[in-house]
C-alpha cells in the first residue's frame, strides 16, 4: 500500500501522525509526506520522505499574519476569527498548493491519503484521484467538524475547476488520539487510536536526569509571540522552591531576561526524554504537549495564549480533571499563577485525573494494530 501524508505547514500537526507513518512502513507499507519547504526539517528528524508542494513565500505571509494578530492580544488573549475570514485563508492556502498536490499525486498515485484535519487539499487531491482521505486529529478539537460547511462553501469553484462537481469529499474516517473524555462531545464521531509520544528528536541531556522539577513548554510558535511574558509571571509568583524547567530555543535566551535560580531555561528537548523525572508540567496549550503530559500521568496547569485551538485543548483538560486551566485575565497575576501551581502540584485530584487519561490511553489500539481498519478502507 503506497500511503501519501498530508500536513499544514505546523509540526504540531505533523507530529502526531508520525507514529502511524512508523507503523505503516514497519508493516511493509510505502510512506511519503507532502508538504511546503519549510516542514521538511521536522519531516527529515522523523524519517519521512518528503515531496515539497507550494513555497516558503505561503509560510513566510502566514507566519507574519499571525504575528500581527499576536500583537493586537493582550499576553493570554484569545484570538476569536470569524468563519468567513477562516475559509477565506483556507481558501487561499488551497489555491496555492493544490496544482502541485495534483502533480505529486498523479505521479506517485497513492492508495490512501491521510491528512491533518486543516489540510483540506488533501482532501481535494483524493476526489481527484478516486481514493480514500483520513484526517488524523492533533487532539481535543470540533474544528474538524465545525469547518466542514465553511470550508465545502470556500472551495466550490476549486472542487469544480479539478472535476469535483459534489464539492470537497468527506473522509473516509477520522482517526482520534484522545483518551475517553477527553475530546469535546461536539465532535464528529471517529476511530481511536493510541497517542504514542513523538516531540521530535534528540540526545538525554545531563541535566533530563534529575527529579521533582515543573516542566514550563510555551511552544515554539507561542513563544515567539508573545507567551515568553508568562516567565515573567512564573518568576514573580511564590512557588515554594519548586524549580522550573523551560526548554527554548537559542535564539529566545537573551530575550528572557533575568530570572531567579528557580526557573531554568534549557535547550529545546522532546518532552518525552525528561518528562519523567518531572512532577507537573506548566503550557501554552498546545495538544502535544497536553497528550505527552497525560501519557505521563502528569497533572497541568495550563496558560493557554492567543490561538482559539489553545484554549480549547486547556478547557478539556480542565473538564476531565487533570489540571487547571487559567483564562487570559487570571494569567498576569504571580500570586493566581502561584496558587494554581500548589493546586496541580499538591493537591490530589488533578494527579488522579492525570492517572485516570494515562490508563485510559493504554486501553487505545496501537497504530499498528489500526493498521487493518486502514486496509480494509482500499
Amino acid at each position: 500500500m503506497r500511503v501519501l501524508l498530508a500536513s499544514v505547514s505546523v509540526p504540531s500537526h505533523l507530529l502526531p501522525m508520525v507514529p502511524l507513518a512508523d507503523a505503516l512502513r514497519a508493516a511493509g507499507h510505502e510512506v511519503l509526506l507532502a508538504c511546503q519547504p519549510d516542514l521538511v526539517p521536522h519531516a527529515e528528524s522523523a524519517g519521512l520522505l518528503t515531496a515539497v508542494v507550494g513555497s516558503e513565500q505561503l509560510e513566510a505571509d502566514r507566519r507574519q499574519r499571525m504575528a500581527r494578530v499576536a500583537k493586537q492580544q493582550a499576553p493570554g488573549g484569545t484570538w476569536q476569527p470569524t468563519w468567513e475570514q477562516l475559509a477565506e485563508r483556507w481558501r487561499q492556502r488551497v489555491a496555492g498548493v493544490v496544482d502541485d498536490y495534483v502533480e505529486v499525486g498523479r505521479w506517485w498515485r497513492p492508495d490512501l491519503i491521510v491528512a491533518d484535519p486543516l489540510e483540506f487539499t488533501a482532501r481535494v487531491l483524493a476526489g481527484v484521484l478516486r481514493v480514500p482521505v483520513v484526517v488524523h486529529r492533533w487532539g481535543p478539537e470540533t474544528m474538524s467538524t465545525d469547518a466542514v460547511g465553511p470550508a465545502r462553501a470556500a472551495l466550490a469553484d476549486i472542487c469544480a475547476r479539478l472535476g469535483l462537481p459534489d464539492g470537497l469529499p468527506a473522509p473516509a474516517a477520522i482517526l482520534d488520539p484522545c483518551p475517553p473524555g477527553l475530546q469535546f462531545p461536539a465532535a464528529a464521531p471517529s476511530t481511536a487510536v493510541r497517542h504514542v509520544s513523538f516531540n521530535g528528536t534528540g540526545s538525554v541531556p545531563d541535566w533530563a536526569r534529575g527529579q521533582d522539577r515543573v516542566c514550563v513548554s510555551l511552544g515554539s510558535m507561542p513563544a515567539q509571540l508573545g507567551g515568553l511574558a508568562l516567565l515573567e509571571t512564573l518568576a514573580r509568583a511564590e512557588l515554594g522552591g519548586v524549580e522550573l524547567l523551560v526548554p527554548l530555543a537559542e535564539g529566545l535566551h537573551k530575550e528572557v531576561g533575568d530570572l531567579p535560580s528557580s526557573v531554568r531555561v534549557v535547550e529545546p528537548t522532546p518532552l518525552n526524554l525528561f518528562l519523567d523525572g518531572c512532577s507537573a508540567v506548566v503550557h501554552h496549550g498546545g495538544s502535544g504537549t497536553a497528550l505527552t503530559a497525560l501519557a505521563h500521568g502528569l497533572p497541568q496547569l495550563v496558560l493557554p495564549q492567543f490561538n482559539p485551538a489553545l484554549a480549547m485543548c486547556g478547557e478539556r483538560v480542565a473538564a476531565v480533571g487533570a489540571g487547571v486551566n487559567l483564562v487570559a485575565e487570571d494569567q498576569l497575576d504571580p500570586a493566581g499563577v502561584g496558587e494554581a501551581l500548589r493546586v496541580v502540584l499538591h493537591e490530589p485530584g488533578p494527579r488522579a485525573g492525570a492517572g485516570r487519561m494515562r490508563d485510559a490511553m493504554a486501553e487505545q489500539p496501537t497504530p499498528a494494530e489500526l493498521l487493518p481498519t486502514l486496509e480494509a478502507l482500499l
